[in-house]
């Protein structure tokens, strides 16, 4: 398993991510900017929506087989 679940809201932040996911900052802000996972931008605050993700990479998954 990935982690535990998300909290109530189901949004994360970059380092709750980080913590869930054996990739580094650079990743993150790649696959952001290439559209693999999705992002929410509120301010400064970049946030994940965790459901979204996950689904998001089980698609790139399924997309490289």
């Amino acid at each position: 398993p990935l982690t535990p679940a998300a909290p109530a809201s189901g949004f994360i932040t970059e380092r709750e991510l980080l913590t869930r996911l054996p990739i580094s900052r650079r990743t993150v802000a790649n696959w952001r900017a290439r559209k693999i996972i999705p992002a929410v931008k509120l301010g400064a605050r970049v946030l994940f929506h965790w459901p979204s993700v996950e689904a998001a990479l089980l698609r790139q998954q399924e997309l490289s087989r």
